[in-house]
């Protein structure tokens, strides 16, 4: 196994220079740098990408952000996008931003030195994602939209999916009907929601205010409000959760008053992640291509990593409403 002394005689360097090359010491020529670079390949002292890196100083690495790692949306999404990342002979990063976006986004740049960042959980007001951005720094927008930014974005139709599950209840008869929204500063939250009312409005109906429920997008804060919603006086017949997660939450809570689904309350998600059509679930909801977005995301951040100054892209992918067994016409009135 050749070493760093093989490399140093081979180069016709001294192994200090070695060393600092291995390091990403700017000091050493970039002449000597190719040179060692190519021995430290043709040697086979470390894998071919990292000797790829020392001489583009790059270090493969591409980092991912996720809100809630324990959400069954996000596995799906890194799934497919490590896999991609894969193909582009790069490795994935992974920071699980939690309640504190910001701090994770800083942290994977500054402390693995990341060729570009993938961002699945940025908040309209990021201040990191505007700042990359005016940097131009190879960065992708997937699953949410950032306002303002010009860098490239992978997102889902959430106005036109919400539009469908509104229009899908209102034909099964329903017109009480609450809403579990996520993260106020979420684009998927704001578009999700302006587009289930907009679809209400076409058809004649309002959405009730007093019916929805802002918060985050969270199994603990929908199973909390569903509950709240369905114990109220005149609860809805219907409620539509602006994830697939929160929609679960709100089957348990109507499990747990006892309430029949669909037979007493309808339920909608959104995203048709693989467990919503498990038999125990057979949930309705919005299906977003999470596969296909996901690659489409690796591949422009790769991309954007080779070729800053190529034309962003904005994509916009199609959603459709999946009808299985949580929905069905409300229960008629005593009388009726």
């Amino acid at each position: 196994m050749a070493t760093s002394w093989d490399i140093a005689k081979a180069a016709g360097v001294s192994q200090t220079t070695v060393s600092r090359v291995l390091n990403g010491d700017p000091r050493v020529a970039s002449h000597t740098r190719r040179r060692v670079a190519d021995v430290i390949e043709r040697l086979g002292y470390t894998p071919n990408g990292v000797a790829r890196g020392l001489v583009t100083r790059r270090t493969q690495l591409v980092g991912v952000v996720v809100s809630d790692v324990r959400n069954p949306f996000y596995p799906e999404l890194l799934e497919a996008i490590e896999h991609q990342l894969t193909e582009h002979g790069l490795k994935m990063i992974l920071s699980n931003a939690g309640e504190r976006p910001e701090d994770s986004y800083m942290r994977v740049l500054e402390e693995h030195r990341v060729d570009g960042i993938v961002f699945t959980a940025a908040t309209m007001d990021s201040e990191a994602v505007r700042t990359l951005a005016r940097r131009r720094f190879p960065i992708v927008v997937a699953n949410r939209s950032v306002d303002g930014v010009e860098c490239d974005s992978v997102t889902g139709d959430n106005e036109g999916g919400a539009r469908a599950a509104a229009q899908h209840l209102l034909d099964l008869g329903h017109r009480r009907i609450g809403v579990l929204a996520g993260h106020p500063e979420a684009s998927t939250s704001r578009d999700r929601l302006a587009g289930f009312a907009s679809g209400l409005q076409e058809a004649g109906a309002e959405l009730d205010s007093d019916l929805v429920r802002v918060g985050w997008y969270s199994y603990e804060f929908a199973y909390r409000e569903a509950v709240e919603l369905l114990t109220i006086d005149s609860p809805p017949t219907a409620i539509f959760c602006l994830n697939d997660l929160m929609a679960f939450a709100a089957l348990n809570a109507a499990s747990s008053l006892g309430r029949d689904v669909p037979g007493e309350l309808s339920i909608v998600g959104f995203d048709d992640i693989r467990m919503a059509s498990w038999e125990r679930f057979q949930l309705t909801t919005v299906r977003q291509p999470l596969a296909e977005m996901a690659r489409t995301s690796a591949d422009l951040v790769a991309q954007r990593i080779e070729s800053s100054h190529a034309p962003y892209q904005q994509l916009v992918f199609p959603s459709l409403l999946v009808r299985r067994r949580t929905t069905a016409a409300p229960p008629r009135k005593p009388g009726g």
